[in-house]
């Protein structure tokens, strides 16, 4: 797991972002194509869907963060860093945790298509580099002040910042549990 962030910097997101791909690239090194459909033998997610759903939630955030940032407000009282409050840390660290915050995906969330490794992973970097792009659009803005809806609720909006802590939170938690998926495999 990552260092949960204590508030917004873009670099720090930029390089978070860079260290979850090579992540991704270590779980998948020697993977058959085999294994990476195969769930869990106690039930669950294989690791193929793990990174799906990790697609079919940055795909959700991209239009939201771009609607953030073309309403976003110049550099002011926030600046392009800013501390989160002692909730938000808090939130971070609950969902970057497979074994904390456990709820149930909603449906649009829910992966059901399979595809390959190397097809999965050049959607997965695709949709990173517009994650990336993203991140660096709020240099010059308050990504403080700007909100962003959440995809998952739409009675749920948080800072532009926040969100990208938030996606990447998410991001290193399936990650981690790819990772479990993977290592339950080693002992057949």
């Amino acid at each position: 797991m990552g260092i949960v962030a204590d508030g917004f910097d873009i670099q720090r997101c930029v390089k978070a972002a860079a260290a979850i791909e090579a992540d991704l690239t270590r779980l998948l090194s020697d993977l058959t194509e085999s294994q990476f459909h195969a769930p869990q033998r106690t039930g669950g997610w294989s690791v193929g869907y793990c990174v799906e759903h990790l697609l079919l939630t940055g795909h959700a955030f991209l239009p939201n963060w771009d609607r953030a940032l073309h309403g976003a407000p110049k550099v002011g009282h926030h600046g392009e860093q800013f501390r989160y409050e002692w909730w938000q840390r808090a939130l971070l660290r609950f969902a970057e945790n497979p074994s904390r915050l456990r709820r149930k995906t909603a449906a649009p969330f829910v992966p059901c298509s399979r595809h390959s490794i190397e097809e999965t992973v050049a959607r997965f970097y695709g949709m990173h580099r517009e994650f990336v792009r993203r991140v660096a659009g709020t240099r010059g803005l308050d990504a403080g002040r700007a909100k962003v809806q959440s995809p998952f609720a739409s009675w749920i909006s948080y800072s532009l910042g926040f969100s990208f802590d938030l996606a990447l939170a998410h991001e290193r938690r399936h990650l981690s549990q790819a990772w479990q998926v993977r290592q339950s495999m080693e002992g057949l």
